[in-house]
């Protein structure tokens, strides 16, 4: 019974100085990892050179200026290209609307029609005077 098939975990001891199979090598794991990230920088500048490169010879070739003439206009297209700090269109829109509003003017020349202030008008129909044409 001594010679059992059987040990008693002197199968995986090594002596020392000697690696198991199952032991990582972490300077071989960050050589390829820093190898790697090298390679990548490389490749990244490499296209990016190509990029330009391609593109200078695009701008020759057509003779369109590298940037175009709509560039920094306030809509191109129907696209609005104005910073939300410069942007005064809305406040632009609201004094036109309030100036119509709050002003007199014309609708209609030929036909005689035209606008009066708003607080007038709501006066004039809660007193009971309505324009010609108006449902009673």
């Amino acid at each position: 019974m001594s010679n059992s098939s059987h040990s008693h975990g002197t199968e995986n001891a090594h002596p020392p100085g000697h690696e198991s199979e199952d032991a990582i090598d972490y300077t071989k794991v960050i050589l390829v990892g820093v190898i790697s990230l090298v390679a990548f920088a490389l490749g990244t500048v490499w296209a990016v050179k190509i990029l330009h490169h391609e593109t200078e010879k695009a701008h020759a070739a057509t003779g369109v200026p590298r940037l175009p003439a709509e560039l920094g206009k306030p809509e191109i297209g129907i696209v609005d290209q104005v910073l939300f700090e410069g942007d005064q269109r809305l406040a632009v829109w609201r004094a036109e609307r309030a100036a119509r509003l709050n002003g007199y003017g014309w609708v209609d020349r030929s036909k005689g029609i035209v606008h009066i202030p708003i607080e007038r008008a709501m006066e004039q129909v809660l007193s009971g005077a309505l324009p010609d044409g108006a449902p009673k």
